[in-house]
């Protein structure tokens, strides 16, 4: 794994004053695979790099590239108030929304 990822979750769990014993907890892994990630030994899937990701409140961009502010979505609040409420649902729930969305844009720019 790229430790520049690791640098960044590491980063990302002191920012929320977590020790690697609570983001372990948090996230189901052990402190040894924390540490592993965190000091670029230990690759890991994108699923627990998103899973990371939504515990520590840093976007997947921000781990995987930092290529968009953190705080992009803050700029609106009506969009960050949509994420909020998005994170809290699951995947396929997010999924059904999205088609909504879809659909109710595709319909407001047809008429």
């Amino acid at each position: 794994m790229d430790e520049h990822i690791g640098k960044r979750i590491c980063q990302a769990r002191k920012a929320k004053h977590l020790t690697q014993e609570t983001l372990a907890e948090l996230s189901g892994l052990s402190v040894s695979a924390i540490s592993r990630i965190e000091t670029g030994r230990n690759s890991t899937s994108l699923k627990t790099l998103n899973h990371l990701s939504k515990i520590l409140g840093v976007t997947l961009d921000y781990i995987l590239y930092d290529i968009l502010p953190e705080q992009s979505s803050s700029q609106n609040p009506v969009i960050s108030d949509i994420v909020t409420v998005l994170e809290q649902l699951d995947e396929s729930q997010q999924e059904l929304i999205l088609e909504i969305i879809e659909v109710y844009a595709r319909h407001l720019f047809t008429d």
